[in-house]
């Protein structure tokens, strides 16, 4: 059995990667992506060997395997580019010897295309629009490489969660004859479901004379446990005049019945909020607790305010 603790398949990576992490990140915003959380495979295999007196390699071969009982950890993270998924990939290694390697591979982002399988020619880790992309780097060693790399077979869920992978690649560094050539393999569960809000807002609220404000009520609803931030703003008509306030809860969703959400708008002038017809505007947002992405739904629709 592992000496250290397993870490469980949906958590993210290590804090050693993170600089690595965060670069890729970057790389993939600057191309209008989407970004998947990076998660701990549940098997996977990951090896190359360099030619004598590669540099990335140092000429030397190096093996990881990723399961149950295994001691290395193979972490893999995929991408989305203005909506298209699964752009590109990252794989991590974690070595139990302490090795720390990141493997990008990418299609052609000039025109953003999922990968498929298929071999990947001229492919560069800092590639112009119309090149695919390929760097493997790490133990302290990168170079702007050059090379190729083969998709068996790929596939792909929500924001680019990547479930199953088989890849051959090639790469050296610019002016070099030495190449290193490698193999990697993972697999991962079926992708959880991504999660879903609905949002509601009362169609009767209440005109607090006091106050001035218009107090609302709704509901939210969700698939997934999520801490939601319902907010809106609210109009009305008064006497030639436009009153405006906005409104903003947050609510602790769980699947299940809707659960209940009561704000206040407050008027953004001196003018209060009156019994009558007002209308109203809303949204609620959350994080999807697997995949980290912003999910949110709207509202829009005509509201009473009452006396209080």
């Amino acid at each position: 059995m592992r000496t250290r603790a397993r870490r469980s398949t949906y958590h993210r990576i290590a804090t050693g990667l993170a600089t690595t992490l965060a670069l890729t990140a970057v790389f993939s915003g600057l191309l209008g992506g989407a970004t998947a959380q990076a998660y701990d495979v549940e098997t996977g295999t990951f090896a190359f060997s360099g030619d004598a007196g590669e540099y990335i390699s140092a000429g030397q071969s190096y093996s990881y395997a990723d399961g149950a009982d295994s001691q290395d950890v193979i972490t893999v993270q995929g991408y989305s580019t203005n909506g298209v998924p699964g752009t590109d990939l990252s794989v991590f290694v974690d070595g139990a010897g302490g090795d720390t390697w990141a493997l990008h591979l990418a299609a052609p982002w000039g025109q953003p295309q999922s990968l498929t399988p298929g071999t990947y020619l001229g492919a560069k880790a800092n590639p112009s629009p119309d090149e695919p992309r390929l760097e493997l780097r790490g133990n302290g060693r990168d170079c702007l490489a050059e090379g190729s790399f083969t998709i068996r077979s790929v596939e792909f869920g929500p924001y680019g969660y990547v479930k199953d992978l088989d890849a051959s690649f090639e790469q050296h560094c610019p002016g070099a004859t030495e190449a290193l050539r490698g193999e990697v393999r993972v697999h991962n569960p079926e992708p959880p479901a991504e999660t879903v809000l609905g949002l509601g807002v009362a169609a009767a609220g209440t005109a607090d004379k006091r106050s001035g404000k218009a107090v609302v009520h709704g509901t939210v609803t969700c698939n997934s446990p999520v801490t939601v931030d319902s907010y809106g703003t609210v109009s009305q008509t008064v006497d030639g005049g436009t009153v405006r306030g906005s409104y903003r809860t947050q609510v602790p969703c769980v699947p299940g019945e809707p659960v209940a959400w009561t704000a206040e708008a407050t008027p953004t002038g001196s003018a209060p909020f009156q019994p009558g017809e007002a209308s109203v505007i809303a949204r609620a947002t959350g994080k999807d607790p697997f995949y980290g992405q912003t999910i949110t739904s709207d509202y829009s629709g005509s509201l009473t305010l009452d006396k209080k």
